[in-house]
């Protein structure tokens, strides 16, 4: 089972290294719905590893991990959209993604596809009344019977948020300059 999930991981990957066509977005699954990236920002899909949690983050912050010699953060999407927490599987991956600039990752429960829509086949304008925060997803893709929210991805870190993911990144950068300030004084 694991070499099969590995190969479509690879597969995708591959696909992803291809991709310059507008409109193609990276299909995944958070509990029941579907959702959709740009598949322009996605730097690679990586089987799920426990990330390291770090005190005092945002709620929706798993953690960091180490991604091509890299300290990165993880949101995880059940968190972020106010889902009940569930098991993480041999299905469960993070994609890695650019937003502002940043390389992040997002736990989601299943990858999908890779699709391709026409602009007549997504609805940008969603007005759910004032009560619903809808302000990260970009539109609704129609395909066949499915519909696939697609997310706005600088829209779904909050500023507040981003703010301490700079910091994060401040802070380990520092963390990592007085380690090797430490090792350079004991020789």
């Amino acid at each position: 089972m694991r070499e099969s999930k590995d190969n479509t991981m690879n597969i995708l990957n591959q696909q992803l290294t291809n991709i310059s066509a507008e409109n193609q977005f990276l299909t995944f699954r958070v509990m029941n719905e579907e959702y959709g990236v740009d598949v322009l920002r996605v730097q690679e899909i990586i089987r799920y590893i426990k990330p390291t949690e770090i005190p005092n983050t945002p709620e929706v912050m798993k953690g960091v991990i180490n991604f091509r010699g890299e300290v990165i953060p993880v949101i995880d999407l059940r968190r972020k959209f106010g889902l009940d927490f569930g098991e993480y599987n041999e299905f469960t991956v993070i994609i890695v993604l650019e937003v502002k600039d940043k390389i992040i990752g997002i736990i989601v429960d299943q990858v999908s596809d890779i699709i391709s829509f026409s602009t007549e086949d997504i609805q940008d304008n969603l007005e759910f009344g004032s009560d619903i925060d809808t302000k990260f997803i970009k539109g609704m893709a129609k395909v066949e019977d499915r519909l696939i929210m697609l997310l706005e991805l600088e829209r779904l870190i909050s500023f507040e948020n981003f703010k301490r993911i700079n910091n994060l990144d401040k802070n380990m950068v520092l963390a990592k300059e007085d380690q090797e300030k430490e090792e350079q004084d004991e020789l």
